[in-house]
């Protein structure tokens, strides 16, 4: 008759530790894939949020109005450090048109903590903040900077304190930075945006 040998507790311990480490090379692989794709689906989502609200940025100022006859275009910085500089982080401004074509509303656009937001109910050039839309979240930076092409064609920096700033005021640069969902290795992405305003002369020749 021919005894069964059975496995000794040393084995048995050799096997589980084997075991273990065969499991945990699987999982890190796994752990890593899981952590890619939710990484790229928050650089997306932080990608769409950034072209929505850069959109809709542009296709309010472009409707600014211009005044011919008087101060240009009826538009105005807000929070920047000084009137000598050329860039601010908010900006307010009378906008032409409407559902009937012939009505004025005021916007003013800010960055507000980390929201970036659009408020319609805005009274120019006063331009306090009333019950504001938000265009997107995780906002790292919004910035306006302002420039005019004066008697030539090389673009010069307008300051915002220009007592001629609206009918010097030829075209913006946006900067839009948003700051994807996540709590390591996330990098903020950006996009900078230039608007031509077309209703000044200058704007409309373009």
């Amino acid at each position: 008759m021919t005894a069964i040998r059975g496995f000794t507790l040393i084995e048995v311990v050799i096997v589980i530790v084997l075991t273990g480490i065969l499991a945990a090379a699987s999982v890190q692989p796994l752990i890593q894939a899981f952590t890619a794709r939710a990484r790229v689906a928050n650089n997306l989502d932080a990608v769409d949020s950034l072209r929505y609200a850069t959109e809709r940025i542009v296709r309010e100022l472009r409707q600014t109005q211009f005044d011919a006859a008087g101060s240009g275009f009826q538009l105005k910085a807000l929070d920047y450090t000084s009137s000598s500089a050329s860039s601010s982080n908010g900006i307010c401004f009378k906008r032409s048109g409407g559902t009937t074509g012939t009505s004025v509303a005021s916007i003013a656009l800010r960055k507000s903590g980390t929201l970036a937001t659009l408020d319609q109910s805005t009274s120019y050039p006063g331009c306090s903040a009333v019950l504001p839309n938000t265009l997107s979240d995780k906002v790292a930076n919004l910035q306006f900077t302002y420039w005019s092409f004066g008697s030539t064609a090389t673009p010069v920096a307008l300051t915002v304190g220009d007592a001629n700033f609206g009918r010097l005021l030829n075209f913006i640069d946006i900067t839009l930075t948003i700051t994807p969902a996540g709590n390591s290795g996330v990098t903020p992405v950006s996009l900078r945006t230039r608007v031509v305003l077309r209703n000044g002369a200058w704007g409309a020749a373009k």
